[in-house]
């Protein structure tokens, strides 16, 4: 896919009920932040909250997701999270997302394996061409919306 991919951003503040006993968040925590921003920027910048998502002919599975722990993260931390499809290999879409802090020191970084599920055949199926063109910029000049 040619163009430059769409960067969905999101903030979150860690809660107490995210927490280690040490004050960290926890390890798993990290995969839901990272899932959880990605529905969000679905929601935001392709239009697909959950009512639309089941509506739709086929659904998105994380098949996989690497984290790199660089950094702690600490409770009641503002965080920022990005991420963007980097490319699209049959059924999978990769998907390169980083948290930081309100510096932009990178406090970890995680790349996700999202399928293209088609609901009738209930199997793992290559990502449409109209699909796959929703996360990528029609012309350098368009802007879209930061997720507060």
């Amino acid at each position: 896919m040619s163009g430059k991919p769409i960067v969905y951003t999101t903030k979150h503040r860690v809660k107490f009920s995210e927490l280690d006993p040490y004050n960290h968040v926890n390890t798993g925590q990290y995969a839901t932040y990272y899932v959880d921003h990605r529905m969000e920027g679905l929601r935001v910048y392709a239009g697909w909250d959950l009512k639309t998502l089941a509506t739709l002919p086929f659904m998105t599975w994380v098949r996989r997701i690497e984290i790199d722990f660089l950094r702690p993260v600490w409770g009641d931390q503002e965080i920022n999270i990005t991420s963007f499809v980097r490319e699209f290999r049959g059924p999978d879409a990769f998907v390169e997302c980083e948290m930081v802090d309100f510096m932009g020191t990178s406090l970890s970084r995680a790349v996700m394996t999202v399928a293209h599920v088609d609901k009738a055949a209930n199997r793992a199926t290559d990502w449409p061409t109209d699909l796959m063109k929703k996360f990528f910029e029609p012309n350098a000049d368009s802007t879209r919306p930061a997720i507060a």
